[in-house]
């Protein structure tokens, strides 16, 4: 049979709802054979392996690198790693005749490695994207093939931006896909002087979630909206009751207000209640920060719930800030 009319045939690497959209836009291409897919035993937001026993796909469990014999006996021109978190050894990287491509939540050369949402948001980024790249023995280093972007603003959280990475980043593929099969696209070589690499150490999600109100009121917010990604996680903060009373509470809804405190003001306390509930904190710069929700409550509402007048209560970081 003519090469040209051979199916690509492909391997599927991944976890989450983008793996999930990505597998769908092969599943439609008559020129595509999906062979097997290798999927995560756990995935917060997508079951890739129910997806395959239901389109009678051969799917393989967890590390890719265990299945180097069996990957090599399903002969594919391209493996496809979407969001997936395993390095691939060059056992494998060598097995495809077209290349290993990934599709990584950053702009390469710039935010490879681990936490690129967050990293972007803390950042002060104006944009964030997802680039499609080949893969090398190393993290996110390879030929970029394409990239896209969306928009990151002041009130952009971790989990919005995640979800509107998830959406570009599919669109992204779906459209270079067929590039990809008929020639291989466009690649060109990353600047290595632009690259900007993070390790999985670079955040401690649980220490780094602690909000720090002597900070400058950009800072805050911008730590506010890298640590929401609702529904597993949400920045944190102590309050300080009139009595040297201390609670925890869960932040959520945040934005920059209008305004300075004035002088007198010491970061973490309250300056006004406004009518809908929301409370205004001084930052350390004297920048108020408008916080519609603490506990999953208005913020006036469960203030008030621990018996204690909101202007007699102050914000602390929980970790060891001062009072």
């Amino acid at each position: 049979m003519p090469s040209s009319a051979r199916k690509t045939r492909v391997v599927v690497c991944g976890e989450k709802r983008i793996a999930e959209a990505c597998l769908r836009i092969l599943y439609a291409c008559g020129d595509t054979d999906i062979c097997a897919i290798v999927a995560s035993p756990r995935d917060w937001q997508a079951d890739l392996i129910a997806w395959g026993v239901a389109h009678r796909t051969k799917v393989y469990v967890g590390n890719v690198n265990r299945y180097v014999d069996e990957i090599k006996r399903l002969e594919p021109d391209f493996i496809f790693s979407i969001q997936y978190r395993r390095l691939l050894r060059p056992e494998i990287l060598a097995v495809p005749h077209r290349g290993c491509i990934n599709l990584h939540f950053g702009l390469l050369p710039r935010y490879g490695g681990c936490y690129p949402v967050a990293w972007a948001i803390l950042n002060g980024e104006s944009q964030a994207g997802a680039t499609l790249h080949y893969m090398t023995e190393r993290f996110d280093e390879g030929d970029v093939i394409a990239q896209c972007s969306v928009p990151v603003r002041p009130h952009t959280t971790a989990r919005a931006l995640f979800d509107a990475l998830s959406e570009a980043g599919a669109a992204l593929f779906q459209a270079q896909y067929p590039l990809l099969r008929r020639s291989g696209g466009q690649a060109r070589p990353q600047e290595a002087a632009k690259r900007l690499y993070y390790g999985k150490h670079s955040i401690d999600f649980e220490r780094d979630r602690w909000i720090h109100w002597q900070r400058g009121g950009v800072e805050v917010q911008r730590q506010i909206c890298a640590f929401t990604f609702e529904p597993f996680q949400l920045p944190a903060t102590g309050l300080q009751g009139p009595d040297g009373q201390y609670r925890t509470a869960m932040i959520a809804r945040t934005r920059l207000g209008e305004g300075q405190a004035p002088p007198s003001c010491a970061a973490g306390s309250i300056l006004s209640v406004t009518p809908s509930g929301s409370i205004l904190v001084v930052t350390g710069d004297g920048t108020l920060l408008e916080m519609a929700m603490l506990n999953q409550q208005p913020a006036r509402d469960f203030i008030a719930s621990l018996g204690w007048d909101p202007r007699r209560v102050r914000l602390v970081s929980g970790r060891g800030e001062g009072a």
